[in-house]
């Protein structure tokens, strides 16, 4: 049988909340640790709870990817022969390929192949669905990496942190960038720590300006409105004179990727 591992109902933002936030009960999904032992790569997915087309993915050392490690969320689109995951967002390092899901003579396994650079050379990777994952360490990965605020943290420490990362982005560009939080609309405490992934934007506005074709442009922003809306869907982007304006949701996985092919699609 299938590893079978308990996350909580709903959404990510959801499943990263303290555990007296969550609901009482569960829904079990797939969750599998995945390697290349020529390559030493090694992938870590976890189905969201109810959302089977949806999967946290966690990397390490996979030729071509950088970075050598982090985590995403990654969406299914199925075909008539296979099933293949990208980022949500379209910003993601690789692409995933589910190849079988079959039980063999020493248990259940799983194959993939992560497609990266070179499509005509995936990189396959295999895992025993019976070994267990620790699911929850790797929520928190994805937290650490899409700049999520740990459970608890105080308001002034997530300003502080913003307020550095737009200090270091003006630096970085030339630019005179100030953020502003909506804090009003982070009502909850879950949804305040998505509030810093303002941190997420500001990184995704350095990586564009280190582009000369959008580093003028990047200038021209003055302020990072960074607003929320409980079930808002994707991560929403709105460029009106010098305000670039950021609506967070919920859903809205993976910001500072989505935010960089956004930019660079709009600025």
């Amino acid at each position: 049988m299938m590893v079978r591992v308990f996350l909580v109902v709903g959404a990510l933002a959801f499943a990263l909340a303290p555990a007296r936030a969550r609901p009482a009960h569960a829904a079990p999904g797939f969750a599998v640790a995945l390697t290349n032992d020529v390559e030493h790569a090694k992938l870590t997915v976890a189905e969201l709870p109810g959302q089977p087309d949806l999967l946290v993915v966690a990397w390490r050392d996979v030729p071509g990817v950088t970075p050598a490690s982090g985590a995403m969320v990654y969406k299914a689109e199925r075909g008539s022969d296979e099933v293949r995951y990208f980022a949500v967002g379209g910003a993601g390092h690789f692409a995933l390929v589910e190849r079988w899901r079959v039980r063999r003579a020493h248990g259940p396994h799983v194959g993939f192949d992560v497609i990266s650079d070179d499509p005509k050379r995936p990189l396959p990777v295999t895992g025993d669905t019976r070994k267990p994952v620790d699911v929850p360490a790797l929520l928190a990965q994805y937290a650490a990496f899409e700049n999520v605020a740990p459970p608890g943290e105080a308001r002034t420490v997530t300003d502080a942190a913003i307020a550095a990362r737009a200090a270091q982005t003006n630096r970085a560009c030339g630019s005179q960038l100030t953020a502003k939080v909506q804090w009003k609309a982070f009502a909850t405490p879950e949804a305040a720590r998505l509030a810093k992934q303002a941190v997420s934007i500001l990184e995704a506005l350095e990586a564009a300006c280190a582009d000369k074709d959008y580093a003028t442009a990047v200038r021209t922003v003055r302020e990072l409105r960074i607003d929320y809306q409980a079930d808002g869907g994707a991560l929403h982007l709105e460029r009106t004179g010098a305000a670039l304006a950021v609506r967070l949701s919920d859903t809205s996985y993976n910001p500072r990727e989505t935010a960089r092919a956004w930019l660079t699609d709009h600025l």
